[in-house]
């Protein structure tokens, strides 16, 4: 008895250990998940803000340049009331089903939130396009704060790697962290876009294998003969009888291509009296030995096409 109950303890703590790493495991999902609803929100913002701005140059260019510092803080603030501070959570957040967490989230953190994210940009804005004279202290100023924030930023970046928690400086001052509105489930994760890809990415390869490989020309003379054969055939016999005479070419201001239908380049003939361009007739006598002129159904001489 004592031999067989001597193995229970260690499958306990074996399935301990596995429900310690599937908990690091979800943890650092979470922690990519808030490293990407950074990335959307920046994306999403900046595609409504620029859409925006490019709409109303449109209507007035000279009004625009005066308020745009204006317009740029109106806009932001609008994205910012519509997402944080009506849901908690901004648009990249709500994507990824996050948001912050409401009981921490008060209306004094929400005032600063709103500080910290949306008016630095109108500060600097403002500093760059209202002040005429350029108040040395004022930008030193600015420009110091720019440098203390992204060093700042890299040290609370690295924080974050360790911790999992708050990715943004704001987040880190505010306290605020994220949460998911999954009651912590794993989301699920498909495949069926990397299949299309696969497939499609395959279906490519082939195209480009097989696709050089066909002779268009060749193929397209048989589908006209198959098609038209018995005209043609009439026609070539009704030539042969009547013992109508082929003309010389001749070229006119009006003469086009008997295959392009464009004007002739370099223009040749290969024995009747119809004109083509030196490359439409080359390719064609190239790529099917069986090509005949499509109006008369002359075929190439033996000592090949000839110049007019």
């Amino acid at each position: 008895m004592v031999e067989k109950n001597k193995y229970v303890p260690r499958v306990n703590q074996v399935s301990i250990n596995l429900n310690i790493v599937d908990l690091k495991l979800y943890n650092w999902t979470l922690l990519t998940f808030q490293i990407d609803a950074i990335y959307l929100n920046k994306d999403i913002t900046r595609l409504i803000r620029d859409s925006l701005l490019e709409n109303l140059q449109a209507l007035s260019p000279v009004l625009f340049i005066k308020i745009q510092p204006e317009l740029d803080l109106l806009i932001q603030s609008a994205i910012w009331f519509g997402s944080v501070g009506k849901r908690c959570s901004t648009f990249g957040q709500q994507l990824l089903v996050l948001a912050y967490d409401a009981e921490k989230l008060t209306v004094s953190r929400l005032v600063l939130h709103f500080a910290l994210t949306v008016l630095p940009g109108y500060v600097k804005s403002w500093e760059e396009r209202r002040l005429t004279r350029r108040v040395e202290w004022f930008s030193q100023g600015i420009t110091w704060a720019e440098n203390s924030a992204l060093v700042l930023n890299i040290l609370n970046y690295f924080r974050f790697l360790k911790t999992g928690r708050k990715p943004t400086l704001v987040d880190y001052l505010l306290g605020l962290d994220y949460i998911s509105l999954r009651n912590n489930q794993r989301r699920d994760i498909g495949y069926k876009y990397l299949t299309r890809e696969l497939l499609w990415g395959g279906f490519m390869e082939i195209l480009g294998l097989v696709l050089p490989i066909i002779n268009f020309r060749k193929l397209q003379r048989v589908l006209k003969t198959w098609a038209f054969g018995k005209q043609l055939t009439d026609r070539r016999l009704e030539d042969r009888e009547g013992g109508v005479e082929l003309l010389a070419p001749k070229m006119t201001a009006s003469t086009t291509c008997t295959y392009c239908g464009e004007r002739p380049t370099l223009p040749h003939h290969m024995g009747c009296g119809h004109i083509y361009c030196y490359y439409c007739l080359s390719a064609n006598v190239l790529t099917d030995a069986s090509f005949c002129c499509p109006i008369c159904g002359a075929t190439c001489p033996e000592d090949g096409v000839q110049s007019v």
